[in-house]
């Protein structure tokens, strides 16, 4: 029994702020093996994928069958139905994953500026408390100059491998996941290890060049689609307005439908390389000991509102909405229908595994404690495109606002959660207003508050540009 403890806990209760209390409870609950509960967790392992929308898994939805790992895995897991990046560029985004902390906030718009130093980091917080950290990348906009290596015991950035148009470095899903099995099954390797590794992967990010013949076994039912035997020629940049992005462009083909079963093959097969992965974790014995994160950095458009196969210049559902699946220890699953951002990650996780109450700075919310399935996040997502057009988005009551900066002044856009076909300005005037208001007091506090962020050097900015990634 846990009665001393637990009177304890109790006994102490009014001489403490009552966030520190229900930060202290959830650490008890992990901790609580002698009470009857499950042990405490020993892995942390978080998967992020590239440019994968929440609308290509089963679990959201689909019903194409690309991938039967991750729809297995999510049957046991807190599945989140509305989770939005806070960014359509990588590192942005992944910046706010790891620090709980908005883009905007870091300074940090698109992918040519690194991580402050100054910022706490899911790594830097649970390294000092005795967590082994590891982390396997494999986007190059994430090696270890980005920033976001910082508070990582072995960060593998090694790129092997070159992408099928532009010879950018890059780790295929497979060799990404040799490497982050080698890293589970070190750092695992002692019993009383706490570990925390992180896996990103860069596929499905295209040029779309999956292995295998798994595009041509998708391009039938590609092409019975709408549009699937329409041609598009090639744009002259990465934005894909109308045009079939450059560095998207293979094999001289300019069908629809041969890019979209690219895509979806390069998914069928990073959920194959998830599923080996997974399964290691399994095997090692550490299923019940593992609280496993999946997401997505951003996802893709596939011709919604006239742009093809690319992300970073929209904050259209299709490039901001991502899936969000945990696994953790001892709760069953269960389907979350609160709106959240990625951003609530990084303070949720450090509530769950070590108790630390919400950081005051942050406006990342506890998604794992008492009653948070009641709570709404109120997800902020910004974007500087190659148009050099500043987009920036909000969500609340139900509603999406995004507001787009045209010649001094923000022009906002109106729609339903989860419908944009339909712009609502007009007929909800003051919803709109209302939107509008919220969101230029957020980026004002933003704005305050942003850090100082450390600059490419000219050779690195230089090769992104010449790679495309500054106007993707």
């Amino acid at each position: 029994m846990c009665s001393g403890a637990c009177a304890r806990l109790k006994a102490s209760g009014g001489e403490r702020p009552l966030r520190r209390v229900v930060a202290w409870l959830a650490a008890f609950s992990l901790a609580a093996a002698g009470c009857g509960g499950p042990p405490p967790p020993r892995l942390l392992l978080l998967i992020s994928v590239d440019t994968l929308r929440a609308d290509e898994l089963g679990v959201y939805g689909s019903s194409r069958g690309l991938t039967p790992n991750l729809d297995e895995f999510a049957a046991g897991a807190n599945v989140f139905t509305l989770a939005y990046a806070a960014s359509s560029f990588t590192l942005p985004s992944v910046a706010g994953l790891l620090t709980g902390r908005y883009p905007e906030e870091l300074g940090i718009w698109n992918n040519e500026s690194g991580l402050p130093d100054s910022v706490p980091t899911l790594a830097t917080e649970l390294g000092s408390r005795g967590w082994r950290t590891g982390g396997v990348v494999g986007n190059w906009v994430l090696r270890r100059e980005s920033g976001v290596a910082r508070g990582f015991d072995r960060f593998d950035d090694r790129f092997p491998e070159k992408e099928a148009v532009r010879g950018w470095p890059e780790r295929s899903a497979e060799a990404t996941t040799d490497a982050a099995i080698e890293s589970v099954e070190g750092c695992t390797q002692i019993p009383s290890t706490r570990c925390f590794v992180w896996v990103h992967y860069q596929d499905p990010h295209g040029p779309y060049d999956p292995p295998g013949d798994a595009r041509e076994r998708l391009l039938p039912a590609e092409r019975r689609a709408e549009d699937g035997t329409r041609s598009l020629s090639v744009g002259e940049d990465h934005r894909g307005e109308g045009v079939i992005p450059r560095y998207q462009f293979l094999q001289d083909r300019h069908e629809v439908a041969w890019y979209r079963a690219g895509y979806r093959a390069e998914i069928q097969y990073v959920d194959q390389q998830i599923g080996r992965l997974l399964e290691t974790v399994e095997s090692a014995g550490l299923g019940d000991r593992a609280v496993i994160v999946f997401t997505a950095d951003h996802g893709e458009s596939l011709g919604e509102n006239g742009v093809w196969f690319a992300h970073g210049s929209r904050l259209g559902d299709e490039q901001v909405r991502v899936p969000l699946l945990v696994r953790i220890p001892g709760r069953g699953p269960s389907r979350r229908d609160d709106p959240v951002t990625l951003v609530d990650l990084m303070p949720s996780l450090l509530a769950l595994l070590e108790g630390l109450p919400l950081d005051s700075r942050g406006l990342g919310r506890d998604l794992f404690g008492p009653g948070a399935e009641r709570g709404a996040s109120t997800p902020y997502f910004a974007t500087l495109g190659a148009d050099e057009v500043e987009r920036v988005g909000i969500i609340a009551n139900g509603f999406k606002f995004v507001a787009t900066k045209q010649g001094g002044v923000y022009a906002g856009r109106l729609y339903e959660v989860g419908d944009e076909e339909v712009e609502l300005s007009a007929a909800a005037p003051q919803v709109a207003a209302d939107l509008r208001a919220r969101l230029g007091a957020l980026r004002a506090g933003l704005e305050r508050s942003a850090e100082t962020r450390p600059q490419l050097d000219s050779e690195d900015r230089e090769r992104l540009r010449q790679l495309g990634y500054l106007d993707e």
